[in-house]
Formats: structure tokens, C-alpha cells, sequence
């Protein structure tokens, strides 16, 4: 009996030691490198903006990135989180919608309206443009036109830049440097608006699990939807993740980890720098890393 007590206890803490945590690996990273084998690394923020010309193979007519995004944040295949520490999931409306409008009340078709009496229908607002507007539906135009009071959704040509989170590892037993993509950032641009900002962060894994699941697609309009462009050799098209993979984007830097979480522009700022010298900073940081991947293949 007391042998099988002490064999039953023992299981048990065999058990509890594989429900850990793993603390080995990266549960986020998709290049798995332990960490004791991480001679040197780095984590980067990158600004890839869609509109550059170098970036162009992200958007095509059969395959958009942005489109792609959208579409899959919409339907529950991606999960969309509310910043790059990527703990609070958003609902697909709190991401895609880029203004919520208040809803008028419902149309009733037994009611009779009169001008610029508003009613609610079929997701949108309406506006009567007669009186005695009874039995016409808000669809049709001439009776009732749309009010400036809509709900509205991002579009992809909305969607101009993606923000790449990223860690740089020198990998110590492969003597080999990695660029680990941990979340992809969704950068928006509202209409009339000059300002570009966040709407929500995905996790890379997630990310690169769907592209796989549309580019092994038996359907070859979905793998067409996942092809990253070539539009010089179209016989090296690339799927969006292998494209990222051979870094086959051109991504300016806004921010290296360092202690107190500052992007370059706030570090330049706080020192009373102007906004033009961070930028060249932001160069020459993309100079020291290629220097400091030299110096490591040294050591």
C-alpha cells in the first residue's frame, strides 16, 4: 500500500512539472531558438509602409495583404489585441469599425414620415426627403436619402502600414542571425485625416498559420490571395510569410528595446532634439545592427 501511495505521488509530480510553463523556448516565436542558445538579442519595431514602392509586393489586385488582414479579422480566424503587449483581445467590430455612429430608431413601415425625419434601416441611417412618406422603403432614393451619421468600416486602402515587432538573435550554435517576427501592428489612416495610428496587434504565429492553411489551399484563387508579388520575375512570387522570412520588405526602425521603452523620436525630444536628427538616427541604427551582426560572425 505504501509503495503504491509513493508511486501515485510521484506520477503525480512528474505531472505537474510537464503542465509548467515552457521556460525553454519562446512560446511566441516561430524560429523555436532556446535561449540558452541566443548569444545576442534584440527586440525592434519596424514601420512597414504599404504605399512604398519597395513594399508594393504586398498589394496586388488578386492579392492585397491589407485586404487579406481585414478579411480574416472579420471572420474569426485572426484575434486582434489591443496593443503590442497583446493581452486584451478585441471584438472584430472594435477593431474594423473606424466610426460608430448612434443608431436612429428602427424604420417602421406603418409610420408616416415627414422631411428630414430620420430612421434606422438595414444597417444604415436614412433621412425622409418628402412628407407624408409612408410605406416607401429607405432604399429607395426617392423618397429618403442617407444622413452624414454612419457607421463605417475600414477599408484596405485605409489599412497604409503595418508595424513588425520583432527580435534580432544571433543563434551561438548555428552562428547564424534570426529576425524573429512576434506580432504584426495594423496601421489605419481615417478619411480626411492626416494622422496614421493603431488599430490593433496579431500574433506572427497566428498570422503565418493562416497564410500556410490558404497556400496549401486546393482552391487556387486562396492561394492566390496570399502571394506576395514579384513584379519583375513573376515565376519568384512568394507567399506573404516567405517574403517576410527572406525580409523581402523594407521596414523603417521607430523603436529598439531598451530600459525606459522609449521610440527613437521621444528619446531625441527629451533631449531637445529636433525630429529631422531622429530621423537619420534611425539610419544610422539600422548601420549598427549591420555592424553588430558583423562583429558577432568575428567573435
Amino acid at each position: 500500500m505504501r509503495i503504491a501511495t509513493l508511486v501515485f505521488l510521484s506520477l503525480g509530480f512528474v505531472g505537474s512539472v510537464f503542465a509548467q510553463q515552457d521556460t525553454i523556448i519562446n512560446p511566441n516565436s516561430t524560429e523555436r531558438i532556446p535561449f540558452y542558445e541566443q548569444l545576442y538579442r534584440f527586440r525592434v519595431w519596424r514601420t512597414v509602409d504599404l504605399k512604398e514602392k519597395q513594399n508594393a509586393g504586398f498589394k496586388s489586385a488578386k492579392s492585397d495583404i491589407a485586404d487579406f488582414l481585414l478579411k480574416n479579422i472579420s471572420n474569426g480566424n485572426l484575434i486582434a489585441y489591443d496593443g503590442d503587449s497583446v493581452k486584451n483581445a478585441y471584438a472584430p467590430s472594435e477593431v474594423l469599425v473606424s466610426n460608430q455612429a448612434v443608431n436612429e430608431p428602427p424604420y417602421d413601415a406603418k409610420k408616416s414620415y415627414v422631411t428630414t425625419e430620420t430612421a434606422y434601416y438595414l444597417g444604415k441611417n436614412y433621412q425622409s426627403t418628402r412628407n407624408d412618406n409612408i410605406g416607401h422603403l429607405p432604399s429607395d432614393n426617392q423618397w429618403w436619402e442617407l444622413t452624414s451619421s454612419q457607421t463605417e468600416s475600414y477599408t484596405k486602402d485605409q489599412l497604409v502600414a503595418l508595424t513588425i515587432v520583432e527580435d534580432m538573435i544571433f543563434d551561438k550554435r548555428r552562428s547564424r542571425l534570426y529576425y524573429d517576427i512576434q506580432y504584426i501592428g495594423i496601421m489605419a489612416q481615417k478619411s480626411g485625416s492626416p494622422d496614421i495610428n493603431p488599430i490593433g496587434f496579431i500574433y506572427y504565429k497566428d498570422f503565418l498559420r493562416v497564410v500556410e492553411k490558404a497556400a496549401h489551399s486546393k482552391n487556387l484563387d486562396e492561394r492566390d490571395k496570399v502571394q506576395w508579388r514579384n513584379r519583375y520575375n513573376p515565376s519568384e512570387n512568394k507567399t506573404f510569410t516567405d517574403a517576410f522570412k527572406l525580409r523581402l520588405f523594407h521596414g523603417i526602425i521607430e523603436k529598439v528595446e531598451n530600459p525606459d521603452d522609449r521610440s527613437i523620436q521621444q528619446i531625441y525630444e527629451l533631449n531637445g532634439r529636433t525630429i529631422g536628427e531622429s530621423v537619420f538616427a534611425r539610419w544610422e541604427e539600422e548601420m549598427k545592427m549591420m555592424e553588430k551582426e558583423h562583429n558577432l560572425w568575428e567573435y
